[in-house]
């Protein structure tokens, strides 16, 4: 299970952006009504001059957040409410901020009297956009009905009792072994079954009621037959795929056999069971052969981090939920996954075949996955290393990712540092508000940056993603907005060169990350802690 794309433009944690003054950074100063005084002569009223011009050196800023659902009957448009976590403009003052608050503008937020040049554009607690932009949509893409009713519930009971299985394989390792996944074509959904009893290898039948679905994009939703609610539930298992350079065979999870529920009543509660029962159809394997030189990898671990080392590679296939054309929506689960030995260097020219139960105008995205790590024991704290961990990823519509071999086109940023600093050794910063800069990369030339900060939890040891700031391709600094971070925390950085031609993250970041074809390449921090 990858959930790679997911953590794009999602915020795990929340910290509030204050007006107080942080040691050594400067204040964050709220100055809109210094800034933007109302002149008694102005017949708007608003800062502008009597024609309703801004002043000379500024302009107008329009923050949209259009969502756009998508389903098999089209595309349905809403605008978002954004009056609980209004957007606001940050203006760059060397060492300090002003900001400027915005107010309701036909279906958006208008910000009057913005200074020319650069900005950042904060739209969540800790997700910001840096650009010099007059109009920004921040909304996002999302798969299913726009009416969706979603509960709180990630965990629900599962009664199951499907025939014609492929012979289960509860052998394998996760990814290999006999697994059901579930995804909807009607709603937003995701998820696998947790099932506790035991099921012989060679198993075609499965009665339990032992069972529990766990839904993997947040809460799971209210299914409703009155407006086409669906299910599909794929089992997915090993397929041999032939045999390495090395002699060693390669295995790939695959859909092998799917059933869509037809259209049903559900509102999960954690206690009344989603029963699904029927007969399992076979899925007929498509192929497709690619040339992917993994030794051309290798040698970039130096560039992710001078510790790191090349560990892993992957290739997935996934689903295009509805086959949009500006490149792919939501995430509706793999079709084909392939991990390769540790550290496989060699160029691998292989046929793979994989399962699509997915109508044909659903598309298949392929996307190849080169992981670096490095470990680290946390500062102060001590225990085991925590592995840090860069990628290089390329993903793009599966006929055109494999129509040319599969090679670097775009390597990580250069000289990743903190206030100057090189980042690539541990020590505490001298503020919570630190300049973050970096180098273009070596080779490529990125569209766009993005700087996700992750933090380290003492009670659990583990790393979670904090926050992203997206920054165009001109840009390769960025001073963290004071109370970004927190004090006495420990904390990772991740600095992604991307190269996606139609893509624009200034003014559609979070939509963005949907265009193909796309590159990501990351240069990674060590451990740091602030003060």
């Amino acid at each position: 299970m990858r959930l790679h794309r997911l953590g794009l433009a999602c915020v795990s944690m929340c910290v509030v952006l204050t007006g107080c003054a942080e040691d050594g950074a400067g204040p964050l100063h709220d100055e809109q009504e210094q800034r933007t005084p109302v002149n008694p002569n102005d017949s708007a009223g608003d800062g502008t001059d009597a024609e309703g011009r801004d002043i000379a050196g500024t302009r107008t800023v329009f923050v949209m957040n259009t969502e756009r659902f998508f389903t098999a009957v089209g595309v349905a448009v809403r605008g978002k409410d954004m009056s609980a976590n209004p957007p606001e403009i940050l203006i760059r003052n060397g060492r300090t901020f002003t900001r400027i608050r915005g107010s309701p503008y036909a279906g958006g937020y208008r910000f009057l009297n913005v200074p020319e040049g650069e900005y950042y554009l904060k739209a969540s607690a800790t997700t910001y956009v840096v650009t010099d932009e007059q109009h920004v949509e921040i909304g996002r893409n999302r798969l299913g009905r726009e009416d969706t009713v979603f509960t709180e519930q990630y965990y629900n009971p599962l009664h199951l009792n499907l025939t014609n299985l492929a012979p289960w394989n509860a052998s394998a390792p996760y990814q290999n072994g006999s697994r059901l996944q579930f995804t909807s074509g009607e709603v937003e959904f995701l998820g696998e079954a947790n099932i506790f009893d035991t099921i012989p290898n060679g198993e075609t039948r499965l009665d339990t009621q032992n069972a529990f679905l766990d839904s993997y994009l947040g809460g799971t939703p209210v299914f409703e037959a009155a407006k086409g609610d669906r299910l599909y539930v794929n089992q997915l298992t090993a397929v041999n795929q032939g045999y390495l350079p090395s002699g060693q065979l390669l295995t790939a999870s695959t859909v092998v056999r799917s059933m869509e529920v037809p259209a049903f009543d559900y509102v999960p509660d954690g206690m009344t069971p989603l029963s699904i029962s029927g007969a399992m159809q076979n899925v007929p394997l498509s192929n497709v052969s690619l040339e992917w030189r993994l030794g051309s990898y290798a040698p970039l671990a130096s560039a992710v981090h001078p510790a790191a080392t090349y560990r892993s590679a992957a290739f997935y296939i996934e689903a295009s939920a509805h086959g949009p054309e500006e490149g792919w929506v939501g995430y509706s689960g793999e079709v084909f996954a392939a991990t390769l030995p540790q550290g496989a260097a060699f160029t691998l020219a292989q046929n793979f075949s994989y399962g699509n139960p997915y109508p044909s105008h659903w598309r298949m995205i392929g996307t190849a996955y080169h992981t670096y790590t490095t470990a680290e024991v946390p500062p102060g704290l001590g225990g085991p290393p925590r592995t840090l961990r860069g990628n290089i990823t390329v993903v793009d519509e599966l006929e055109n990712l494999v129509v040319n071999p599969i090679i670097p086109t775009l390597t990580p940023p250069r000289g990743l540092a903190i206030d100057g600093i090189p980042a690539t050794s541990q020590r505490v910063v001298g503020n919570s508000s630190p300049v973050i800069s970096w180098q273009p990369p070596a080779n490529g030339a990125p569209t766009a940056y993005r700087v996700t900060v992750q933090h380290l939890h003492p009670e659990f040891q583990i790393l979670t993603t904090y926050g992203s700031i997206f920054l165009p391709s001109t840009t390769t600094e960025v001073r963290l907005p004071p109370g970004y971070l927190a004090p006495g925390s420990i904390y990772f950085l991740r600095v992604a060169a991307i190269d996606s031609p139609n893509a624009d993250v200034t003014r559609e970041p979070f939509s963005s990350y949907e265009k193909l074809p796309s590159v990501y390449a990351d240069t990674v921090s060590s451990l740091f802690s602030t003060p």
